[in-house]
């Protein structure tokens, strides 16, 4: 039974066996054949389909670009697979065209068969390519806030003394210790902490020791949020979300994610339990952080349990010397009666500093020796009793001779200023500006042109004097210690009588003051009744709402400067102050809005942040107005018509990031009248201007007239400056979507330019500029028809053409095809220091090629030099070869970042094969080669890979640069790959198909995955 059961079962398996294997196939593959027709035209829907996406994807990807985000990894993945499916489709079409008549007329059944079997591939490529696109999410994310590096913050001119050395060594000697969690560094204030800490970090990190170096400071009125925002950013975490802001526990865990990471924690002049006031994990809560905590105090890191305890002394007296020697500009071929009282001088300085520095910086240069020794004689007689600290008190002596060596009141009055802002502020300049001229600090200066230069001159001179220290463009901060004695001079002489308030209720002794700054948020009001008949300056900084009434203002007569930030208040508070000059009323509520043309007096004002929806009629009858700032309003949305060209006086506006401000156009009806830029045009004092405004409110043959700075979006969405209550940089900046015809006077001396979907210019110069000598960045998208930078063979460009450009961005220009074509001006692209380049597909040779027979007959002026070149980005440029010519490799000794991408057709990265990469690309720190499939390989011992200089490598489908990639990875895609091979290989059947044409038999391989 069992052997007919087994008998019987036999032919089913069988034939199973041969319907599955044999015939199912089989008849797969006649469809193929017989469903040609439906298949190229199903094909070619699915192909419109993803044209389609595509594009959409496109657009997406632009409004992020516009909005700052930055681009997932997999939406750009996916626009490179469309693209790539999109261009093998016209090759795919192109065959089928090509044999339509004869697969029409004479059917070719084998070409119908290969065809229609690649199109249902296509068919079923594009599906899953579609399938992913509705899937698709954000295209873009935020990019999170970068702070200055460890390196950025450090000293270039950090030189070890014998304290600072052994200090040094034994720190870095504790943080390789695996027991040890919290190193403390102690000494006085201003004998150099900050900078020693900042310089272990960044030794540290380059050790290796950490893969992060974070530093946040402290100050005397710890602010836990800030000080967690600091740390926050600095490892690319948001303590804000949807439900508000983050707790210290949520820190904590994501600090722990962190492998290595060291934080220095600044100037702490309290204990703090670092865990649950701010959310820093150390000990047995996380072995791989650090801190490194500095302090005057030592009985702070006693009770922080600190280990070790790292006391850092003041210089000795030759190191004192050699110090003061430096900065002073003395050397051993100095005068003896100079240098006789310069050492006595060094002597009372005690080895400290920052009383070193400041005053060596003021005497530097003296050359009477009379001027020494009077130096000398203030630092002999002073002594400052009211403070507590011996060593400090020693350091305001220096301090206050430094100051006194000040040779201008205005000057003196900038750095005194500079003290009423809060501990550890970066100080905005034109904050300054605008105080210096509501207080007429320049007398005889007629605009505030003219004051910000002195302001600026006066910045200069302090900076060099020690006093303050420079924090980024148009930012200074102040030392603390310098601070404290700022403040202590402009409390104790009563011809300045500066000071700030830190406690409420305010007792007598404020009532002669003459600037007063609020730093208390002990009060939800300001107080009133409270009498100040000399007050000139009133700043209020605070981080929350305050509701100030008008009862706060009426003893304040002869008020000339008023700054306040979140205020409650209303306009009509200021109509005792019949001196004020300069007015900031910065993220405030206002009321009472129409009082304003009542501060007839008024010169500056600012509502920056404000919520005013309307600029009201009476702003006008401002005659004296210079400078009017509603940058980031938000909700500011009309400006009276006629307004602006009353203030006639008017030097300065700014209105960007105004993105709901309505401008008259033709189509405007009298009911919702608005402001012209033409009445812009009418003011003969305008010189600078910052505006965002749509193309669309542009009038027909407007042109802006020349000014001296301008920062202007058009058409363009500017991103907002978060947290930010200042003006823009005075800078001459264009960002254009359409057209440049109302800027074109503009052109000449722009210093950036960013043009987007620009048309009807072939060229960059001469069609718009002949020269853009002052350019240094220069950004250009989705241009249309332009096809180089320069095209001028038959006429001279200017020697200076685009001698000053830093950076150049080139992006979606699509017929662009290269960047000069002309002789080649002297200086050309020599101070260029960063290149990004993507989708120019018809560009063939990025940077011009000099031959040598044209240098030989023009002269090096033609020999293109990118000796400043530091960074360069390129991907989907299918059309280049070689990135450098041999002439510009030359050069290339400052290039230290690398990036290329998708790259078709790209064999070297310097177009002589015989070049050696490690002489000419000595300094490259980053390298990234992804998706190269023609780069080609280079000698072993002769290749960039090898540079010692080299810290990150990325390599990734480079199959010709399978020999400079960890042979283990390719033996484990090869395993790989034959392991697939066996899994899926499991028939081989072979049809033959009887052709019209000729009576032959086709073999087919059929192999089934």
């Amino acid at each position: 039974m069992g052997c007919g059961f087994c008998g019987a079962a036999l032919p089913n398996i069988f034939a199973t066996l041969v319907v599955d294997c044999v015939l199912k196939p089989v008849v797969r593959q006649f469809d193929y054949v017989r469903r040609f027709h439906d298949n190229v035209e199903k094909l070619r829907e699915k192909k419109r389909e993803l044209a389609d996406a595509r594009d959409r994807l496109l657009h997406k990807i632009e409004d992020a670009k516009n909005r700052l985000l930055l681009i997932e990894n997999d939406v750009q993945n996916l626009q490179s697979r469309a693209d790539e499916t999109l261009s093998d489709m016209g090759t795919l079409e192109e065959e089928i065209q090509l044999n339509k008549r004869c697969l029409n007329w004479c059917p070719n059944w084998s070409w119908r068969y290969q065809l229609s079997k690649k199109a249902m591939k296509k068919i079923q490529g594009i599906s899953e390519l579609l399938d992913k696109f509705r899937q698709l999410g954000h295209v873009g994310y935020c990019a999170p806030t970068a702070l200055p590096t460890i390196d950025f913050l450090c000293s270039k001119e950090f030189v070890f003394s014998k304290s600072s050395e052994t200090t040094f060594y034994q720190i870095i000697e504790a943080l390789k210790d695996e027991n040890i969690n919290m190193i403390g560094l102690w000494g006085m204030g201003g004998v150099g902490k900050t900078t020693l800490a900042r310089e272990v970090g960044s030794q540290a990190q380059k050790l290796n020791l950490f893969e992060k170096v974070v530093i946040t400071v402290v100050s005397q009125k710890p602010n836990f949020e800030r000080i967690q925002d600091q740390i926050a950013q600095y490892i690319g975490f948001d303590m804000k979300n949807k439900q508000g802001r983050r707790s210290e526990q949520e820190l904590w865990l994501r600090l722990k994610n962190e492998p290595r990471i060291l934080i220095i924690v600044d100037d702490i002049l309290e204990s703090i339990n670092l865990k649950e006031k701010i959310g820093i994990p150390i000990g047995d809560d996380h072995k791989g952080c650090k801190v490194l905590l500095t302090t005057r105090r030592k009985r702070v890191c006693q009770i922080m349990e600190c280990r070790p305890v790292v006391e850092l002394d003041c210089l000795d007296d030759d190191e004192a010397w050699t110090l003061f020697e430096k900065k002073a500009g003395l050397d051993d071929f100095s005068d003896d009666s100079i240098k006789t009282p310069a050492k006595k001088i060094v002597k009372k300085c005690g080895g400290l500093p920052i009383a070193i520095v400041p005053l060596a910086s003021a005497l530097k240069g003296k050359t009477n020796c009379h001027e020494w020794q009077a130096a000398y004689r203030r630092l002999e007689g002073r002594r400052l009793t009211e403070i507590e600290d011996v060593d400090e008190r020693n350091a305001y002596v220096i301090l206050e001779t430094s100051f006194d060596y000040l040779k201008d009141m205005m000057t003196k009055t900038c750095f005194l200023l500079c003290s009423l802002f809060p501990e550890d502020h970066e100080i905005y300049v034109d904050d300054l500006v605008g105080y210096a001229w509501g207080l007429e600090l320049y007398k005889g200066m007629d605009s505030i042109k003219d004051v910000r230069s002195e302001v600026l001159a006066s910045i200069e001179i302090l900076k060099n004097s020690g006093l303050l220290l420079d924090s980024g463009e148009m930012h200074v901060k102040m030392h603390d210690v310098v601070r404290q004695f700022a403040l202590w001079i402009g409390s104790s002489r009563k011809e300045i009588s500066f000071g700030t308030v830190e406690t409420l209720p305010m007792d007598e002794s404020f009532k002669h003051y003459t600037a007063i700054s609020f730093e208390t948020d002990q009060t939800d009001e300001l107080p009133k009744g409270v009498g100040f008949p000399y007050l000139k300056l009133l700043l209020h900084g605070g981080n929350r709402f305050l509701e100030t009434s008008s009862e706060f203002f009426e003893g304040m007569k002869a008020l000339q400067v008023c700054a306040l930030k979140y205020q409650l208040i209303s306009l009509a508070a200021f109509k005792f102050n019949m001196n004020l000059r300069t007015l900031c009323l910065i993220n405030c509520e206002l009321s009472d809005i129409s009082m304003l043309g009542k501060l007839k007096t008024l010169h500056i004002l600012s509502l920056s942040q404000s919520d005013i929806t309307e600029l009201p009629t009476e702003a006008g009858d401002l005659e004296n107005l210079r400078l009017l700032d509603l940058s980031y309003c938000d909700d500011l949305r009309r400006i009276a018509p006629n307004l602006i060209q009353r203030l006639s006086n008017l030097e300065e506006l700014y209105l960007h990031g105004c993105s709901s401000l309505k401008w008259a156009t033709e189509n405007s009806t009298k009911k919702e009248s608005y402001s012209s830029l033409s009445e812009l045009n009418s003011l003969p004092k305008l010189v600078v201007i910052s505006l965002d405004i749509s193309s669309k409110h542009l009038p027909d043959g407007f042109v802006f007239r020349r000014l001296w700075s301008f920062d202007f979006c058009i058409g363009i969405k500017r991103p907002k400056w978060y947290q930010k209550s200042e003006t823009c940089p005075i800078s001459r900046s264009l960002r254009i979507k359409k057209s440049v015809d109302a800027c074109k006077q503009l052109l000449e001396n722009v210093e950036s330019l960013q043009l987007n979907d620009v048309e009807g210019h072939p060229n960059l110069i001469p069609s718009l500029d002949l020269g853009f000598s002052k350019l240094t960045s220069l950004g250009l998208r989705l241009c249309h028809f332009m096809q180089c930078l320069i095209d001028s063979p038959k006429q001279q460009v200017p020697i200076t053409t685009l001698s000053n450009l830093r950076k150049l961005s080139l992006s979606c220009m699509f017929d662009l095809e290269e960047m000069c074509n002309a002789p080649q001006p002297q200086g050309f692209l020599q101070k260029l220091e960063e290149v990004i380049v993507s989708d120019c597909d018809k560009m063939q040779v990025l940077f011009p090629n000099v031959e040598l027979k044209s240098i030989e007959l023009e002269g090096p002026s033609s020999h293109l030099c990118l000796q400043s070149l530091k960074i360069v980005k390129i991907k989907r440029c299918n059309n280049l070869k070689y990135i450098f010519p041999m002439s510009v490799a030359n050069s290339l000794e400052q290039l230290h970042t690398l990036k290329i991408k998708s790259y078709s057709q790209l064999e070297d990265i310097i177009q002589d094969r015989q070049a050696a990469y490690k002489c000419l690309l000595q300094s490259l720190r980053e390298v990234s080669l992804i998706d190269l499939p023609q780069l080609k390989g280079r000698d072993v011992n002769d290749i960039m890979l090898t540079q010692l200089s080299l810290q990150k490598l990325k390599v990734h489908n480079c199959p010709q640069l399978t020999h400079f990639i960890i042979s283990t990875t390719i033996r484990v895609y090869i395993i790989l790959y034959i392991y697939l091979l066996i899994r899926f290989f499991f028939s081989l059947i072979i049809c033959c198909l009887n052709s019209c044409l000729k009576d032959r038999i086709y073999f087919i391989i059929l192999v089934e995955n």
